[in-house]
């Protein structure tokens, strides 16, 4: 039995899904594992990033889940550092502050009494009257908390979010999103919550974990984990250019190196015995050869993602806000959310004079911002910065950008449909898992996308642990035959 070659997985893409996956398959002795993974660092969007001297997360991550299994994964990962910390988290709007979750006596101070009059009223008249056909995201939160706490708390902040009419949103989203989280259900909280306070929901609870080095440095380690097992690799910067299939069976994929994937590299093939993605599907169907039905990749090709930047800003200023995040439902400005580092862990910056602060910004990489220089964004949010009052333009020391193409899965349209016929299709390989937030174009949190990736090296041991049993009957009874 120690003699038995190990079955090779490769796994494309090193996010959480993927690095879950990967240590999952090493830890059963059984698998040899290949991590592929186009960005020159691993963790995906739950990556964190050192300039000098300061660390950046791509946005705000907090580790907060319902599974006991993962918090006691991540745990096992991270030992003592892994800080508990009371959230405290705002929301921006009309230049001023209300907390999140919304507590009434602030909230009423902040909307006045008129507005608020006209909030609780909406939302009786939501419950006496409602849309009877919901369709779209506005429909649903409309129906679920009136009109007037949707204009004001959903509408700006989810129309930058997504880049589209929440007309246009699917009520999937919002069912999907609302029923465990919801700034709706923090306002709910805050207005009726004494009469119907039995289950918090989870993102609204008080405590999260942190490492001291940001969030990506529990990737990090698991990476570290994984390449420890001398069989093991875990390749950056290398793009899928290719994904080879025969028999209803995924049989390799080619690569080359992201940094001159315009230019003239070599291809290289990895080939293996499963393969798990977490690419987008719509790149996943278009790298297929031979190539997908064209059914297949009209479907692939109309499941959209939004961008994502952040800018990132080391700041000559202590104490800019005590939020870990603000939610901005400033129209004014272009960013929806600022995360402060400084408030995660101290360790995140070079000085306690100083604060890290990062500025996201959600946009379709055809968009005229997506081509602009770093430079430019650098400008773009020390102004955006000044005008919402945290901090001068001229505080703003030095910064640096990252870029994500495809951050957030959208529900829009006949999404559905075409999911469905996408996933029929790639249903067909069977040594194929898909696992992550773009391997299964659904909008989740980072420790959904762990457990996908925990369902699928279950199902792939489950298969192999049949196929052994059913070879040691034949075996047996080839035996007694002779």
């Amino acid at each position: 039995m120690s003699g038995q070659r190990k079955k090779h997985v490769v796994i494309i893409g090193a996010g959480p899904a993927g690095l879950t996956a990967g240590l999952e398959l090493s830890r059963t002795g059984k698998y040899k594992v290949t991590l592929i993974e186009k960005e020159k660092h691993v963790g995906g969007l739950s990556r964190t990033t050192e300039y000098k001297g300061y660390l950046f997360d791509i946005g705000p991550h907090h580790f907060i889940t319902e599974s006991k299994v993962v918090e006691h994964w991540w745990k096992g990962i991270m030992g003592d550092d892994f800080a508990q910390l009371k959230r405290f988290t705002r929301i921006y709007y009309k230049k001023k502050f209300f907390y999140y979750p919304l507590q009434p006596i602030n909230a009423l101070k902040g909307l006045n009494f008129y507005e608020s009059v006209r909030c609780v009223i909406s939302y009786l008249w939501a419950k006496i009257f409602p849309i009877k056909q919901v369709k779209s995201f506005q429909d649903f939160v409309t129906n679920r908390f009136g009109y007037r706490l949707f204009s004001i708390f959903f509408k700006t902040y989810s129309e930058k979010l997504w880049g589209i009419s929440c007309k246009e949103i699917s009520a999937d989203w919002a069912a999907e999103r609302i029923r465990s989280f919801s700034l709706g259900q923090a306002i709910f909280f805050a207005f009726f919550g004494k009469m119907f306070k039995k289950n918090t929901p989870r993102t609204i609870r008080d405590n999260f974990y942190y490492p001291s080095r940001g969030a990506g440095s529990l990737w990090a380690r698991v990476s570290d984990c994984i390449k420890s097992i001398p069989e093991n690799s875990v390749l950056c910067d290398n793009h899928v250019v290719t994904i080879e299939h025969k028999d209803n069976k995924i049989t390799s994929v080619c690569t080359k190196k992201s940094s001159v994937f315009g230019g003239v590299a070599k291809l290289i093939k990895y080939s293996g015995d499963y393969f798990f993605s977490t690419m987008t599907l719509r790149d996943f169907v278009l790298a297929l050869d031979p190539v997908a039905p064209e059914d297949v990749i009209a479907s692939a090709k109309s499941l959209r993602c939004r961008a994502l930047i952040t800018v990132n800003l080391c700041v000559n200023k202590k104490d800019i806000c005590p939020d870990h995040w603000l939610y901005m439902h400033e129209p004014g400005v272009k960013h929806i959310r600022i995360g402060n580092m400084n408030n995660f862990s101290i360790s995140m910056v070079d000085s306690p004079e100083h604060t890290a602060l990062s500025l996201e910004y959600f946009l379709f990489s055809s968009d005229s911002m997506w081509k602009m220089s770093d430079k430019e964004l650098i400008e773009l949010g020390k102004i955006e910065l000044e005008q919402v009052g945290l901090a001068r333009a001229d505080q703003v020391l030095d910064g640096m950008v990252i870029k994500t193409s495809d951050a957030y899965p959208i529900y829009e349209g006949n999404y559905k449909e075409y999911l469905k016929t996408v996933l029929d299709y790639l249903g067909n390989f069977k040594n194929l898992q898909l696992i992550g937030r773009n391997g299964r174009h659904q909008y989740n949190n980072m420790d959904v996308a762990m457990l996908s990736a925990f369902d699928a090296v279950n199902y792939v041991k489950e298969g192999d642990r049949k196929e052994f049993l059913l070879k040691q009957k034949k075996d047996f009874t080839s035996q007694i035959q002779i």
